[in-house]
């Protein structure tokens, strides 16, 4: 509103606080970080893990010896455990980076929801 005078009002000025973080702010970054690992930690031991088992028979007199190598590979649901922690590893990834850089090119709001659809696609 114009005073009678025709003189703008004055607006008090405004005490800026500075802007702290939060323990809430990196609650999600420290467990999507923790399920970074744990899920490479998973992919890497399923892929790289290779299991030997010897079995001695005698036939007769003839001792025989067989060795049986297992490996992922050789189940499917191991195969699918093993490209499911990969890819939930890279999901988490890319989230923990769209996190820490992502509201530089944050378009009205769409990171947050962007995240929630990509997490439950993943899951």
């Amino acid at each position: 509103m114009a005073s009678e005078d025709g003189e703008k009002p004055e607006v008090a000025a405004v005490e800026q606080l500075p802007v702290t973080p939060r323990l809430n702010d990196w609650i999600i970054p420290t467990l999507r970080l923790l399920a970074f690992f744990a899920t490479l930690a998973a992919t890497l031991v399923m892929a790289l893990n290779r299991q030997k088992k010897t079995f001695v028979a005698t036939i007769g007199t003839t001792p025989i010896q067989v060795t049986l190598t297992a490996k992922f590979q050789h189940t499917p649901a191991f195969v699918f455990f093993v490209i499911a922690n990969g890819n939930a590893s890279l999901h988490n990834l890319l989230i923990l980076i769209v996190n820490f850089m992502g509201h530089k090119f944050d378009y009205k709001g769409f990171r947050p929801f962007a995240i929630a659809v990509l997490d439950m696609v993943n899951n």
